[in-house]
């Protein structure tokens, strides 16, 4: 089975404004505004509305099987939003939550979704295998963190060089992430005990994940020290 992945970024500026917002809301189905409502910071109220519509353009490009190709990563415009939301498809999904919170599509099959945001961005990842991703960036480094779920080689290496001492972070704590999410079982249960081997690429140190998932590290919001990472279950040979 050949593996398909698609993955969008989208910065939640056209959500941030009050005729943006409200429009945007008013679209959006009711499990969304529910979760919304329970917000009170403006911009997570704008990241919640933003993560649904990468969803919802992730969903309806993937339905067309013959727009996505392997590891497809895409930042979206107006334009992509207007047009996903105008596809008479859209947000035609349903969700239910398995044990851990892992969100999951219902009567969609084999579609595997995971999204993320942060700062001013919302990413999502669609396949046909579970998939995780997270997105971190632009804020401090948290050492009770580190120091609770790296390992000693992973501590050292964020530590040698203070000029990537935060990069080095961010590019592990999202891989631990992505990695946790994919598997379904959530943070808490398995974040302490997923290693890498580190240095230009990460590769993982458990075997038992290592044989089960790849890790892709997008780097398209480098430049604005965002940093996103993907974990993909293999396929089956």
């Amino acid at each position: 089975m050949l593996t398909k992945m698609q993955i969008a970024v989208l910065n939640i500026s056209m959500f941030t404004y009050k005729l943006g917002f409200e429009r945007a809301y008013d679209i959006v189905p009711l499990r969304r505004k529910q979760k919304i409502d329970q917000l009170k910071n403006e911009k997570d109220k704008a990241r919640g509305l933003a993560a649904e519509f990468v969803l919802n353009y992730c969903l309806m490009q993937y339905k067309d099987k013959e727009n996505i190709e392997e590891n497809y990563i895409k930042n979206l415009s107006e334009s992509d939003i207007e047009k996903s939301i105008n596809d008479k498809r859209a947000f035609s999904y349903e969700m239910e939550y398995q044990y851990g919170g892992k969100p999951m599509l219902t009567g969609i099959n084999p579609i595997c979704f995971n999204l993320s945001h942060a700062g001013d961005y919302a990413v999502c990842a669609v396949s046909n295998v579970p998939v995780g991703i997270d997105i971190e960036g632009r804020h401090q480094i948290n050492e009770k963190v580190m120091k609770k779920c790296f390992s000693e080689k992973e501590k050292n290496w964020v530590n040698e060089n203070e000029e990537k001492k935060q990069e080095r972070f961010f590019r592990l704590w999202t891989a631990k992430e992505a990695v946790s999410k994919a598997t379904g079982k959530g943070l808490s249960q398995i974040i302490e005990g997923i290693y890498f081997q580190v240095g230009d690429t990460l590769v993982l140190e458990n075997e038992d994940l290592k044989s089960v998932y790849n890790i892709c590290e997008v780097d398209s919001l480098r430049d604005e020290k965002y940093y996103i990472t993907t974990a993909i279950k293999q396929s089956e040979k």
